[in-house]
């Protein structure tokens, strides 16, 4: 089954993603910030990041743009509780690699589909 990398500074929907997803076959990896995602990245390779934009120390922003800097290509979900439509950090998201953005409060069954949608395979 596909591994996911939940990066989100909020211990309680952190754990809430990660029995979710366990609870749907996925194998988890956590990280509270975007320096501990770095480091996750360096030494596994998540089939999926579900990345907070806003994060302490390294934000979603600054570790997509690490990502890419590197040549790495990686599906990333990009989620925010300040996500507007048309609102700037949503777009620059997607221009620095998310494959798609998700609001907080968002429903399990909505986060399932996006997630099984961004792992089907191409």
């Amino acid at each position: 089954m596909s591994t996911i990398l939940v990066v989100e500074d909020d211990e309680q929907l952190r754990s809430w993603l990660r029995k979710l997803l366990e609870s749907k076959g996925y194998s988890v990896l956590e990280a509270g910030d975007g320096n501990k995602a770095l480091a996750w990245i360096n030494r596994e390779r998540p089939d999926l990041i579900v990345l907070d934009i806003y994060l302490p120390d390294r934000d979603g922003l600054e570790t997509l743009l690490q990502l890419r800097k590197g040549g790495q290509t990686f599906k990333v979900l990009a989620i925010s509780g300040k996500f507007d439509a048309g609102h700037s950090t949503d777009a620059l998201a997607i221009i620095l690699g998310a494959c798609e953005t998700l609001a907080k409060p968002f429903a399990a069954s909505v986060f399932l589909e996006r997630v099984e949608r961004l792992l089907k395979p191409a």
